[in-house]
């Protein structure tokens, strides 16, 4: 009597463990699924664009949206709008500080221009300024800016930057010019001045630097 309980409870707790088994496989299976939904749902950097890079699990892309702009005559100006795609394609979900990301320009003859920075005043932090951007979603920043007169022999172009800053290239002239978008960052939590919420400790911010691949810009 005693085997035959024995032998009957044996095959209870094989039975059980079956089950247990069974429901922990599928219970698997089902994280595997919702993984590769989300690999295949998920924004992906082209790895043959030549105007884009890769950092970090991070794409980085130079956006010009007209390659060719037309100079404006003295006293008057141009906008021109260009910029930065960013992809996250990591785990994580990332800020960006974008008024720190910055044009770099060369010349028609392949020479970099010198960039001037000035600040005269400080403005406070939108969020619009440090957007999160989750795994899987891009974010396009075009910056306004523009070409102006300084004098009659210098066409200048102009451009916001740094809460309160701008950012002014000088002298152009008809041509080809190349433009490019750096950043730095090495801070992932910072104290800042938040529009209507004051001073406010802001973390997870990428850290590391970019320098986007050079894009044509024809001026005519």
């Amino acid at each position: 009597m005693r085997q035959s309980r024995a032998i009957v409870l044996a095959v209870v707790l094989v039975f059980f463990g079956i089950m247990a088994l069974s429901h922990t496989l599928i219970s698997v299976m089902a994280h595997e699924k919702v993984g590769i939904e989300r690999v295949t749902n998920m924004t992906t950097c082209e790895s043959n664009n030549p105007n884009a890079i890769v950092e970090d699990g991070i794409c980085f892309e130079t956006l010009v949206p007209e390659a060719m702009v037309r100079l404006p005559k003295y006293g008057e100006e141009t906008p021109v709008k260009f910029g930065v795609r960013i992809t996250n394609q990591a785990s994580t979900p990332y800020r960006f500080d974008l008024p720190f990301v910055l044009p770099e320009m060369l010349n028609p003859h392949g020479e970099r221009m010198q960039i001037s920075l000035n600040k005269n005043a400080t403005r406070k932090v939108k969020e619009s300024d440090i957007p999160v951007i989750m795994p899987g979603q891009s974010l396009e920043f075009l910056m306004d800016a523009k070409f102006n007169w300084y004098s009659e022999d210098c066409l200048r172009l102009v451009g916001n930057a740094i809460y309160g800053g701008i950012w002014i290239f000088w002298y152009f002239k008809p041509g080809k010019y190349q433009v490019r978008f750096t950043y730095k960052n090495q801070l992932a939590k910072k104290e800042m001045i938040i529009l209507e919420e004051g001073r406010t400790e802001i973390d997870g911010f990428w850290t590391g630097n970019f320098m986007t691949p050079f894009v044509d810009l024809i001026l005519g």
